[in-house]
C-alpha cells in the first residue's frame, strides 16, 4: 500500500488507534505490549517462538485490514517495515493455500458424485436394455419380445455426467495435439449421436406389432415356436 488510507494527526493517535483495532479484534492490552515491546530479535529482545511469530502476523493482519499502510502498522507493532512485509506475505500465501485446498476438496466429492451417478445411469442403461413384454393371443399363443435398444434417458444422464467431470478437470475444451486426434468435446458430442441411434431404435421398437396370428391350413405346417424372441 503506497498511501496509507487513514492519516492521523500524530504519532500518539496512530498507535491508540491501532492499539484499538487490535483489542476489538480480540487481543488483550497484555498480549499486544507482549509483542511491542518484549518480542524481538534484538538484544535484550526474547527470541520469536512459532506462537508467537503467529500472534504477530495476526495482529499484522487485523491492522492492514484496518487499512493502515505498511509504514503505520511498523509503527504501531514497533517492528521494520521489511518484517510487516514479509508478514504479509506469509499471510496472503497461506490463504491462497487454505483456498486451493478447499476448491481441491470441493472438486473431489464433485467428481466423486458424477462418477456415482454415471455408474448408476449405465446400470440402469443396461437393465432397460433386458425389458421384455410378453403377449397372450386369443388362441392361448403366447410372444415374448425383447427390446435391446435401451432407455436413452439414462445415456443423457451418463454423457451429462461425463461432461461436468470434464469440466471440472479443465479438459472439456482441450484442444487436439494432431488433426488425428479428437478433443474431449467431440467424444462427448460422438456420445450424443449415440443417444440419437438409440432413441431412433426405441422409436423402431415401439413400433413392432406384438400380435402374432397363425393360419390354419388344412395341409400341416411347422408350428411356432412358443416363444418368439425379436431382437432389435
Amino acid at each position: 500500500m503506497a498511501n496509507p488510507i487513514i492519516n492521523f494527526p500524530d504519532d500518539q493517535s496512530e498507535v491508540r488507534h491501532g492499539l484499538k483495532v487490535l483489542v476489538d479484534s480480540g487481543l488483550t492490552l497484555e498480549q499486544v505490549e507482549k509483542i511491542r515491546e518484549k518480542i524481538g530479535n534484538g538484544p535484550g529482545k526474547i527470541p520469536y517462538t512459532k506462537e508467537t511469530t503467529g500472534l504477530r502476523r495476526y495482529m499484522v493482519q487485523e491492522l492492514l485490514s484496518a487499512n493502515l499502510s505498511n509504514s503505520q502498522i511498523s509503527r504501531v507493532l514497533k517492528l521494520s517495515k521489511e518484517t510487516v512485509n514479509a508478514d504479509r506475505q506469509q499471510n496472503r500465501s497461506l490463504w491462497t493455500e487454505s483456498i486451493l485446498k478447499s476448491q481441491d476438496c470441493h472438486r473431489a466429492r464433485l467428481l466423486n458424485e458424477a462418477m456415482e451417478l454415471k455408474e448408476q445411469a449405465l446400470s440402469q442403461f443396461e437393465v432397460s436394455k433386458k425389458r421384455t413384454v410378453t403377449t397372450v393371443s386369443e388362441r392361448g399363443e403366447m410372444t415374448t419380445i425383447t427390446e435391446s435398444a435401451g432407455e436413452s434417458s439414462f445415456l443423457t444422464v451418463a454423457r451429462n455426467c461425463l461432461e461436468q467431470q470434464a469440466k471440472v478437470l479443465g479438459l472439456y475444451e482441450i484442444k487436439p495435439q494432431s488433426e488425428e486426434k479428437k478433443s474431449y468435446k467431440n467424444f462427448l458430442d460422438d456420445i450424443a449421436k449415440t443417444i440419437g441411434d438409440v432413441k431412433e431404435k426405441e422409436e423402431k421398437a415401439q413400433a413392432i406389432d406384438t400380435t402374432f396370428t397363425v393360419a390354419e391350413n388344412d395341409e400341416p405346417t411347422e408350428p411356432p415356436s412358443a416363444l418368439a424372441t425379436i431382437s432389435v
